[in-house]
């Protein structure tokens, strides 16, 4: 629908830097308050992880005790937006005239119904990328909800010859027509946006309800269904989704300005992801503050889109994936209570908020929220699938192998693409069963649906060591997963293990000591390290890591190696030559196969 090459600049208003600095010292001095001081660090630190709401009453706090330093105020405001607070509209009148503060106050209007002022407002903020795209739209829309239909019409006309958004601008402006109650009109407009058949859940929408409404209901079911394949998550409300396409999309005018905001979310998502390549830790000053920017704005919007519609199932979900991409997931979680109880996707929201669960650990919510799903909806593959993730970060391995196979049965075609996923939650549970020989063919089945997936390959390679499987080929596939992800610690310390085992103890140590560098508390990497010491016939080290590892809770299977390789080392220092202890298997290469499943038993990442 929209070019991912289009860009959004800062908004005006916001400013250029971290919002969260360091305030001048100063400020406090002259203010000669110690609640300022300690607001001034609640709103930082809130700030710096994610809490908006909490650092927008702190540093409105602030703004109250020092009248007459405005940056408080200015980060009191931005942080109100991007909570979705609506005192939001009461800081926007003390700021600086700008984009921002034009649009909160314009919306609030709107939502007041005082359309002629929410006009005023829009018409108000100055021009800049952003409201070249935005000012159509709001200007259409709070015209047509002061019953100003012809003008709102007029207000997109320049707008619907543009060669990338055009077909979206039409589609508003049908939908203007069709909420006037100008049918031909409106028919003649949707017409004329007929390719924008697809691309958001919203389009989709629109599109089929106006093919119901000339009569082609197969059409429009098609539609909705390819909408729905392209976004699997929405299985969960397939049903409710189908019978939204029988009553009108838009009712209100206010809902048309939330799908402007909408747009431009949309827009810097995709710009987004063409940033999704370099990690946080490689990319440039410049670059990095270049993505923050497009990322408090896409927050902004959405937020925007729902304070005028809270039922914008789309915006919802959009904010809540963003946030969980920025390991906000509590905050993910959050943005998808709210919904109106009526919310035909309350059943997609119930399923992302129990695959946040699994994300926080709550995996016994996590698994019971699925299960009440499923009653309700028993051929849901999606929830299946996400039963099967939350049974195996329980380590309920035969459970979560059921509800995989489940998923599989369920899907309507051969499996293909993210398929492979199902298929890789089986590998696990089989192999933790001691099921090597299934689990492989798994495995290698899911490499032929994604042959460059870096967790796949790492599993696949890890265990075929463990197991005995082709060291050379093991070898291979680990060097590949860290190629395609340099950066992941876990994999890094799987490919350093490996090699470790295999012999090659001066070229895995380094590894394992990066890994362990960066991820000192993970008792697995501990426990590698400490083997690989051994190896490296520095003892001392090698039990100081252990005894490290046994500190940081290791499950049950890693606390038997780890207890294993200490009571050796205890045998070996009273009598190295006769410790007394068998020699457990990992402290010496595994280049020859593992003699029993008993042994490969190794912990995977």
């Amino acid at each position: 629908m929209v070019v991912a090459s289009l860009v959004v600049p800062l908004i005006a208003g916001i400013p250029n830097r971290e919002i969260h600095a360091a305030t001048p010292a100063e400020a406090i001095i002259h203010a000669g308050q110690q609640d300022l001081a300690t607001n001034l660090l609640v709103g930082s630190v809130a700030a710096s992880e994610g809490d908006n709401a909490s650092a927008a009453q702190a540093f409105g706090n602030a703004a109250r005790l020092a009248p007459t330093y405005h940056l408080f105020s200015e980060r009191a405001f931005y942080y109100s937006i991007l909570a979705g607070r609506p005192e939001a509209a009461t800081l926007a009148r003390s700021q600086t005239p700008g984009v921002m503060s034009a649009l909160v106050l314009g919306n609030a209007a709107a939502l007041a119904g005082k359309w002629d002022e929410a006009l005023a407002s829009y018409q108000s903020a100055p021009g800049d990328q952003l409201m070249t795209l935005l000012r159509p739209l709001l200007r259409a829309w709070a015209l047509q909800g002061a019953g100003r239909t012809d003008e709102a019409l007029a207000a997109l006309d320049t707008a619907r010859q543009d060669r990338t958004l055009g077909g979206y601008y039409t589609l508003h402006a049908a939908l203007v027509a069709q909420l006037s109650g100008q049918k031909m009109r409106a028919d003649t407009l949707f017409r004329q946006a007929g390719s924008m058949t697809g691309g958001d859940l919203f389009t989709s929408l629109v599109m089929a309800r106006w093919l119901v409404t000339q009569g082609h209901v197969a059409d429009a079911q098609s539609l909705v269904n390819q909408r729905i394949a392209g976004m699997p998550v929405l299985e969960a409300a397939r049903a409710n989704i189908m019978a939204m396409i029988q009553r009108p999309v838009v009712t209100h005018a206010t809902q048309g300005l939330a799908q402007a905001y909408g747009l431009v979310a949309l827009l810097i998502d995709q710009q987004l992801y063409t940033h999704d390549g370099p990690d946080d830790d490689h990319q440039s000053p410049d670059m990095a503050m270049e993505i923050g920017t497009l990322r408090g704005t896409e927050q902004m919007m959405l937020r925007m889109a729902l304070m005028l519609d809270p039922a914008d199932s789309e915006a919802r979900l959009l904010l809540s994936s963003m946030l969980h991409l920025r390991k906000q997931d509590r905050q993910a979680r959050e943005a998808l209570d709210g919904a109106p109880a009526d919310d035909p996707l309350l059943p997609v929201y119930r399923t992302e908020q129990a695959d946040l669960d699994v994300v926080m650990g709550h995996k016994e919510q996590a698994a019971q929220e699925l299960r009440d799903l499923l009653r309700q909806a028993p051929d849901d593959r999606m929830l299946w699938s996400s039963l099967g993730d939350a049974l195996l970060d329980q380590q309920k391995w035969a459970e979560a192998l059921d509800a995989y196979q489940r998923a599989v049965a369920l899907t309507p075609h051969q499996l293909e693409g993210d398929d492979w996923r199902l298929l890789f939650g089986q590998a696990i549970a089989q192999e933790r069963q001691n099921h090597w020989p299934q689990a492989r063919v798994l495995l290698q089945h899911a490499l032929q649906l994604s042959p460059n997936e870096a967790e796949l390959l790492n599993y696949l390679g890890y265990s075929m060591v463990e197991h005995g499987g082709d060291p050379a080929q093991a070898e291979t596939y680990l060097r590949r997963a860290l190629a395609l992800a340099p950066s992941d610690n876990q994999i890094r310390d799987s490919v350093g293990w490996v090699l470790m085992r295999l012999g090659h103890v001066s070229e895995g140590l380094p590894l394992l000591e990066q890994s362990a560098e960066q991820m000192p508390q993970d008792p697995a990497i501990n426990y590698h390290l400490g083997v690989a010491y051994w190896m490296a016939g520095r003892r001392l080290e090698a039990v100081n890591e252990w005894q490290n590892a046994i500190q940081f809770q290791p499950d049950p299977m890693d606390r038997r190696k780890i207890m294993a390789a200490l009571a050796y080392a205890k045998a070996w220092q009273a009598n190295a030559a006769h410790p007394g202890v068998a020699l457990p298997a990992d402290l010496r290469p595994a280049v020859q196969p593992a003699s029993s499943p008993s042994q490969a038993n190794g912990t995977h990442h």
